[in-house]
């Protein structure tokens, strides 16, 4: 039998884990990370911040706790998972996802409400502020960098001359392709107030000759057609089975004859054993979404299979994500 202070002390640890992610928060907002690059004492720090000394310390102090930050006698500095991704312009920064998680923890509280009623806690239809949007889009950038390259890993984009990017966001898998495949053509498509966040990154990449845009709705609007690549990324866990369905089939229409659509998500095995994240997320889109969920691979071929795709197949592509596969005869 399990030791039962072992059992005891992970219990405590599940209860207390919003403490670590509200000490993140506060240094990730405060750009606590970025001054640490230099070693610094809590009073350099406190000064730059125009903090109290003694709650700089204390933060400080518990960002050495989580391991996120290293103490030499009075000074501070970076753990090297701080300096990889939590200084901002570092290849693996997360800080903008860290924004998003942050802006989303509050809605967490009503999780037993939400459960009881099935009524998400973040009100449906209003309009993120321009601060929050940009935060999680650029913080799908910051996710989307490490997969879209093991995208490339595993499928071959070399055949393809004309991409759709389906709420496409910072057009970061786009961008990615476009860079692996030098005759290939994007459009990115997504709503009208996401669209500017996408050209500034693709003019940074220096594709903007290579990129169009759509604005539009991806749940009811046309996808336009002759393309012969569409990728959905991270899109069918914000939807109900129907609108991903219809999506689908829409995509379907929008492909030339041999297209392939490509859907990446964090699909659950057909049982929905696992994976422990894709499990755990459905959660997420339960508290807020109006209909988001995680679902099996076996739903999304039913999805293209029902629109007319060929079977299709399965890539694991990370822990987190997998695609599916699937060829327009």
């Amino acid at each position: 039998m399990t030791d039962i202070r072992t059992l005891t002390g992970a219990v405590n640890t599940l209860a207390t884990g919003f403490v670590n992610s509200q000490i993140l928060f506060a240094a990730n907002d405060a750009n606590v990370f970025a001054l640490l690059e230099t070693l610094r004492t809590a009073e350099q720090v406190a000064r730059a911040l125009q903090w109290p000394a003694r709650t700089t310390r204390m933060l400080l102090d518990g960002l050495v706790a989580l391991g996120l930050v290293l103490k030499s006698g009075a000074n501070y500095h970076n753990a090297e998972i701080a300096a990889v991704c939590l200084v901002p312009g570092k290849p693996a920064y997360q800080g903008n996802i860290v924004k998003h998680i942050a802006n989303t923890a509050p809605y967490w509280s009503g999780l037993g409400q939400t459960l009881a009623t099935g009524c998400p806690a973040k009100e449906q239809g209003a309009e993120r502020p321009p601060e929050e949007l940009r935060a999680f889009i650029l913080g799908m950038s910051d996710i989307g960098k490490m997969s879209a390259r093991e995208m490339l890993d595993a499928v071959d984009v070399s055949p393809f001359t004309k991409m759709l990017d389906v709420g496409g966001g910072p057009g970061t898998y786009a961008i990615t392709f476009l860079q692996a495949n030098p005759a290939m053509r994007a459009t990115i498509f997504d709503r009208p107030e996401v669209l500017p966040i996408a050209r500034e990154q693709v003019d940074a990449a220096g594709l903007a000759e290579r990129v169009g845009y759509q604005a539009g709705d991806l749940t009811i609007d046309t996808l336009g057609a002759g393309h012969d690549l569409i990728l959905v990324s991270n899109i069918i866990h914000s939807y109900g089975p129907e609108k991903n369905r219809d999506l689908v089939r829409r995509c379907f229409d929008s492909l030339v004859s041999g297209g392939t659509l490509i859907v990446k998500d964090f699909l659950t095995d057909n049982d929905r054993s696992g994976p422990a994240f894709s499990l755990l997320f459905a959660l997420r889109m339960l508290v807020m979404t109006g209909e988001g969920d995680t679902y099996p691979f076996s739903e999304v071929a039913e999805w293209t299979q029902e629109a007319g795709f060929a079977r299709g197949r399965l890539v694991d592509l990370s822990p987190q994500s997998r695609l599916w596969i699937a060829v327009k005869p």
